[in-house]
């Protein structure tokens, strides 16, 4: 009896640990940003940096996807600023708290940001994004997928040795990318 119960106790586990692990796998896919569509500059220390700050980016991205205000608070810098569409600046970690909770119990996110520009002047780099043609966001509140056509600026500055945001704003457009 104990043995039978064994077996189909682990029949069980194995069932429901064999889909969470490939459930991870694939999060962990689905996190990982394919860049070669964006080309680095031939020169080897600026092209460092702009990987530095497009994983930076990523990591802000998939915060966003996560709904992670924490995450998202921790890459931008002690002196920052997130300007909005139809929203105050937010100039505090506090006011900037309030923008992302608010956001996210609205909003759910599925982003990939598609790179423009990642242009590095010493400790400065600024970043310009769009989103793809046909990303969607989630309206939480009507449950509703609405187009999502924004267009981001990133501008961030390299304090101890790390990348931090220091001025995030967009501005929404049907008409995305490259002109």
């Amino acid at each position: 009896m104990k043995m039978e119960f064994f077996m189909k106790f682990k029949t069980l586990i194995a069932l429901i640990l064999i889909p969470l692990l490939y459930i991870n796998y694939a999060l962990a896919v689905s996190n990982t940003v394919e860049d070669e569509n964006f080309k680095y500059s031939n020169e080897k220390k600026t092209a460092s940096a702009q990987k530095e700050v497009f994983n930076t980016i990523i990591k802000y991205q998939n915060a966003l996807n996560s709904a992670d205000t924490k995450e998202i608070l921790s890459l931008f810098s002690e002196e920052s600023y997130s300007q909005w569409n139809d929203k105050l600046t937010a100039d505090t970690t506090e006011k900037r708290k309030e923008q992302y909770d608010s956001l996210f119990k609205k909003e759910k996110f599925k982003t990939n940001f598609a790179f423009d520009t990642i242009w590095i002047n010493g400790d400065t780099a600024v970043v310009r994004t769009h989103h793809h043609k046909g990303t969607v966001v989630t309206d939480v509140v009507n449950n509703k997928k609405l187009l999502d056509f924004n267009r981001e600026v990133f501008v961030l500055k390299k304090e101890s040795g790390r990348w931090s945001i220091f001025l995030y704003t967009f501005n929404t457009n049907p008409l995305q990318g490259v002109s």
